[in-house]
């Protein structure tokens, strides 16, 4: 039986991770685009949102999400990843001044979370600035001037695209080839070729194909999935030998979901360790007993809901996003 999470806690340390970050977690300040991103997928899995902040509150950060846009004067357009040194025009530290993927990525799926249309996106700017972001292996690095080079910008890149609607800054067959040769001989994914099989990067990789639609460019989609699978030990680990970890419940279980595995999961035994890592002042924690943080409570509870979709909003697990807020979004874009 799939036990109940306490809705109520966890909608309040989200709004309260909005407002404020906890003392543990204020390294991630200059990470703020991510945090809020976060914050709101939980508290749209909860189907908390539009109760817990009020519709002045939601155009408040619409209009801050915007003050990160990098135009497209700048080095590489898009949105960087918060305001902890100052307003985009006045600060002077060029690597907080700068966009890269993930930001970029975070900001379009917070403004949609807020019901934004995103008119105000320099959709045209996005998608040419990823194409020199991409590099002849057909990876992505996140933004210039760095040796970060993996999947996760593989994905970044493919959600931005599906999300603006514009495939145009990517090459798919490279990105494509990437992603193949990461498959590992155990059917896990890896950083990067002969490197260990990793939970996170076999989300980066399954999601990255299904938004282009191309699963079928799996090695061995049945070994993928068996190493997937593997992974449950109660709740889901993230590598061979690990014990589990709540963030795994989504980069593992969406994985499952988009291979077709739901039905070989034990989903109560996922529930129920979920649940113990709650923490009294709600968030979700990464082992039980430990201090709760942004990231594990919102990919912790999206998981759960994929164990017991009857209960929640149903989730994209390709793109982090409720299925309905990205219908609505579908839905403006054909009126326009």
């Amino acid at each position: 039986m799939v036990v109940d999470l306490e809705l109520n806690a966890h909608a309040r340390y989200f709004k309260f991770c909005l407002n404020m970050l906890p003392a543990e977690a204020v390294s991630q300040d200059a990470s703020r685009m991510t945090v809020a991103h976060l914050c709101l997928v939980g508290l749209a899995t909860l189907g908390r949102l539009n109760d817990t902040l009020s519709a002045t509150q939601r155009a408040s950060m619409v209009d801050w999400i915007y003050e990160q846009q990098i135009p497209r004067a700048g080095a590489y357009a898009g949105f960087r990843g918060g305001s902890l040194f100052g307003p985009h025009s006045s600060c002077t530290y060029a690597p907080a001044n700068s966009a890269n993927l993930a930001a970029t990525y975070s900001a379009l799926c917070s403004l949609l979370l807020l019901g934004d249309s995103l008119s105000r996106v320099d959709k045209r700017a996005i998608t040419s600035a990823m194409r020199q972001l991409q590099l002849e292996s057909g990876t992505f690095v996140p933004h210039p001037g760095t040796n970060e080079r993996d999947p996760r910008f593989i994905y970044c890149a493919c959600a931005i695209s599906a999300i603006l609607d514009d495939w145009s800054g990517v090459d798919k067959d490279a990105a494509t080839r990437y992603i193949a040769e990461c498959s590992n001989y155990d059917g896990g994914m890896t950083q990067a070729r002969f490197q260990e099989s990793h939970g996170g990067h076999l989300y980066c990789c399954v999601a990255s194909l299904s938004l282009m639609g191309r699963l079928d460019a799996l090695p061995d989609r049945q070994r993928t999935l068996k190493w997937a699978l593997f992974r449950q030990s109660g709740g889901y680990h993230g590598r061979t030998n690990k014990v589990p970890d709540v963030c795994y419940s989504f980069w593992i279980g969406a994985a499952i979901e988009m291979l077709g595995g739901h039905d070989l999961v034990d989903t109560g035994a996922v529930a129920y360790f979920i649940r113990q890592c709650e923490a009294d002042i709600g968030g979700l924690a990464k082992w039980p007993g430990y201090r709760p943080d942004p990231l594990h409570a919102s990919l912790g509870i999206v998981g759960y809901s994929f164990c017991c979709p009857e209960k929640f909003p149903r989730m994209s697990p390709e793109l982090l996003l409720p299925e309905s807020v990205l219908e609505a979004h579908q839905a403006r874009q054909t009126q326009t």
